[in-house]
């Protein structure tokens, strides 16, 4: 069962990636000869240039984002086990930690994905002056989410070790 969300979210990660690069390709050539290059967050005004490849900077970092979490995904991080389990393995126990921290990594990287497709979503529209750019409140409620994930696996980390505790005794 375990295996199968993980592929999920691997795949989910693999489509809005793909959903992006669609995105670009497909508004590139309709952008305008001047367009912006980045967005304004702080509320200054938009930096304008001609039309480049640099539009392609977006999908790019947001590519070698999910190269970078797919490979941390994969590192194994030393921690340290509760000694003396009778009933629950050493292996059981890095097994849980490791889907657990692929699970985490996976998940966070959807909300990271959701922020580079919001970021050139807003580009693309302030292009054609169709938005004013970012919409605050679903960029920060992504960022929110991102740490609820934080916390949240946090304490799975905790409970992981509190129960290869309990089992210990």
């Amino acid at each position: 069962m375990k295996k199968k969300t993980l592929l999920f979210l691997l795949a989910a990660n693999v489509l809005l990636l793909t959903l992006s690069w669609i995105m670009a390709l497909i508004a590139y050539p309709r952008l305008p000869q001047e367009m912006p290059l980045w967005i304004n967050f702080i509320k200054q005004q938009a930096i304008l240039m001609k039309k480049s490849l640099l539009f392609f900077i977006y999908p790019s970092l947001q590519t070698l984002f999910c190269l970078g979490f797919w490979w941390l995904s994969r590192v194994n991080f030393s921690f340290k086990l509760p000694q003396g389990s009778q009933k629950c393995s050493i292996s059981e126990v890095k097994a849980l930690y490791a889907s657990l921290r692929k699970e985490f990594i996976y998940l966070t990287l959807i909300f990271f994905n959701l922020i580079f497709i919001h970021l050139q979503r807003s580009l693309i529209f302030l292009a054609h002056t169709i938005g004013e750019g970012v919409n605050r409140f679903y960029f920060s409620l992504l960022f929110v989410i991102i740490l609820i994930l934080i916390l949240n696996y946090r304490l799975r980390v905790k409970l992981i070790a509190r129960k290869a505790r309990l089992i210990k005794k």
